[in-house]
């Protein structure tokens, strides 16, 4: 998962932990002046969570597919076994198969996985010599009753003359990894359990160490890839953090921060939009005489940050009755697409009980980069496009099932 991309420089701070102080939130500037005091500010109690899925893993699955021959797994001398997957330059890629004329060998890179971006740029050719020979340890080598045992998984060889591995490069963050069993091959090939991961993961077993007893036993032993790939695959999907929150009170009719089908104004959303970082916003708002600022330090944290999946935003802002709310924030693991109301805000005249008010927003497209796959960013190409509901042909989670955000007027 690419890390949110937002620096906190120390202007930033000041905007952050200043625009929100107890004075100010008394005495509000806002663009039409100051607030009559005949009519009384309501304090809200505002809270934003990222209730994501943690998922530990990009991408996954298995492929039984062969190519050649009778076109039926195991693949033999002279077949093919192909996956396609996505990934982006924070990925690596793991997979394993079993060596048919085995007990419980099974072909794999190393125990953390094939590193798809070195140096920035995606990996193609020819990776055989990446690709190992591993005994999985868990039946003894050579026995014809299946007998069990229980050792660490260890590495069987280091030089490969049954296979050969390439991987291909497709364009828009999409690979096509090759498994050719060659001709003269000592042993057929089993399906392939596969899975697309971060840096530091270690997801199908770890050199050295028992199985996790997560499926690579039945692959390596009977070279059904089914138990491994789903357990791969149920822990696989889109995580993205949230960023820091961007609010501003207004009037019905005030636009603040973008109008929709209208290009990026130039005011900050860009910045926001494509790193996280609501700084320049917030100091335009606030130069622009509205009431507004940002909000960045999750619950029980002393320091601000994005939200991961578990962490929430609790802050406060006060408005008087008939005003407007708009809030942004960057859906962290994209290019430019960011949370917000409709381009007009919401009407503040919510009671006493914590009201949940996710429904009212939405995924916005700033126009400012072009999209790539979602969770795979590797480019930050110049779009020039207008603000706009998002609606680029891919796949994202519902809103609902990314954050979650209540309001509450103080009693």
């Amino acid at each position: 998962m690419k890390a949110l991309r937002f620096t906190m420089a120390a202007a930033l701070a000041v905007i952050l932990f200043t625009s929100c102080e107890k004075d100010e939130l008394m005495e509000p500037d806002t663009k039409s002046g100051m607030l009559p005091e005949v009519v009384p500010a309501k304090m809200y109690t505002i809270t934003v969570e990222n209730i994501s899925v943690p998922y530990h893993y990009f991408e996954a699955g298995a492929e039984f597919g062969v190519t050649g021959g009778d076109a039926t797994p195991p693949a033999h001398p002279g077949e093919t076994i192909t996956v396609h997957f996505h990934a982006g330059p924070s990925h690596k890629l793991s997979f394993a198969s079993m060596y048919g004329a085995s007990n419980d060998w099974f072909y794999a890179p190393g125990d953390d996985g094939i590193e798809l971006y070195p140096g920035g740029s995606a990996l193609e050719g020819d990776i055989t010599s990446m690709i190992y020979l591993w005994d999985a340890g868990t039946e003894v080598d050579g026995s014809t009753t299946d007998e069990e045992e229980s050792n660490p998984i260890g590495m069987v060889s280091t030089t490969e003359e049954n296979i050969e591995v390439l991987l291909d490069y497709n364009g828009e963050s999409m690979f096509t990894l090759t498994i050719n069993v060659l001709p003269g091959s000592a042993t057929p090939l089993s399906p392939v359990a596969w899975v697309v991961h971060s840096m530091d993961q270690h997801p199908i077993f770890t050199d050295g160490e028992l199985d996790y007893g997560m499926g690579l036993e039945a692959l390596a032993e009977t070279g059904n890839a089914g138990p491994l790939g789903e357990y791969l695959e149920m822990h696989s999907g889109y995580v993205s953090p949230v960023a820091p929150v961007l609010w501003a009170v207004h009037a019905k009719d005030e636009m603040p921060i973008f109008t929709n089908n209208t290009a990026d104004r130039g005011e900050g959303l860009e910045l926001l939009a494509e790193t996280g970082n609501p700084g320049d916003l917030a100091a335009s708002l606030l130069g622009m005489g509205y009431h507004a600022g940002a909000y960045a330090i999750p619950d029980g944290k002393n320091s601000a940050g994005p939200l991961f999946p578990g962490d929430k935003y609790t802050f406060s802002i006060d408005a008087k009755p008939n005003q407007y709310l708009s809030i942004a924030s960057m859906l962290g693991n994209s290019n430019d697409i960011f949370f917000a109301f409709g381009d007009s805000g919401i009407k503040l005249n919510f009671g006493n009980d914590a009201q949940d008010i996710t429904h009212e927003l939405m995924l916005w497209d700033a126009g400012t980069e072009v999209n790539e796959y979602p969770g795979t960013k590797s480019m930050d190409e110049d779009e020039g496009g207008a603000v706009r509901l998002l609606d680029d042909g891919f796949m994202y989670p519902d809103v609902d099932k990314i954050i979650k955000v209540t309001i509450s007027k103080s009693k």
